[in-house]
């Protein structure tokens, strides 16, 4: 709805119609066109550690490793933003787990407490897909030459960028149109495609990889 060049985004809750949104772009906050989503961080890391295994083992990847490489793709937001837009506990949705201090410190301790080859592929797994979030948060900013807002990376010696969501829901409901959501999206479905291709690695492991397949761990033998 526009109202003197000035749009509203109406959510309803319930009985109740709350203004969500009122800018004059309904746009985004802190640099967020710049980001890439879930599903990109996703895509992001498995090309990653895809092109890796294959540089070192000379296979695609394997095994219940590809789902603590997804769970690291999405770690970073998975404590920061509920911490600051749900819980206000942090002042910045990238801050203490965007930082690349607190990714030395988690992936360091996890290394040392899990010391066997298969716990430390999962550490190793786990590791990449944090790092590549990291990464992908920055490629934005630094594509339109916006140094100043990775600033995150370097938190708590830098602070995380401010902005004014409230919610998940919130955040997703004011995304606009951008660059970096539309190669967000090409590389999803890039990277899905080899996915597929590589076996559906993590799911066909867990899923459909027959118990004589497997070692008793999880892991698949292929």
């Amino acid at each position: 709805m526009v109202v003197g060049g000035v749009r509203h985004l109406y959510v309803v809750f319930g009985s109740e119609i709350r203004v969500v949104v009122r800018t004059k772009h309904l746009c985004t906050f802190d640099g967020d066109e710049e980001l890439m989503l879930p599903w990109a961080h996703a895509a992001f890391g498995y090309l990653l550690y895809s092109i890796g295994s294959r540089i070192r083992a000379h296979r695609p990847p394997a095994g219940v490793p590809v789902l603590a490489l997804v769970f690291g793709t999405q770690f970073p937001d998975l404590i920061d933003k509920p911490a600051a837009w749900t819980f206000d506990v942090l002042a910045s949705g990238r801050s203490f787990t965007h930082s690349i201090f607190t990714f030395a410190l988690v992936v360091g301790i996890l290394w040392i407490a899990f010391d066997d080859v298969r716990s430390r592929s999962l550490v190793t797994a786990f590791g990449v897909g944090y790092a590549s979030h990291l990464l992908g948060d920055a490629v934005g900013p630094l594509s339109h030459g916006h140094v100043g807002r990775i600033g995150f990376l370097l938190w708590p010696i830098l602070p995380g960028p401010q902005g004014n969501h409230t919610s998940f829901l919130q955040f997703f409901l004011t995304r606009q149109w951008s660059p970096m959501l539309a190669f967000g999206i090409v590389l999803t479905v890039f990277t899905l495609a080899i996915w597929v291709k590589d076996g559906m690695p993590g799911i066909a492991d867990v899923f459909f990889t027959t118990s004589s397949e497997k070692d008793g761990t999880g892991y698949g033998s292929r």
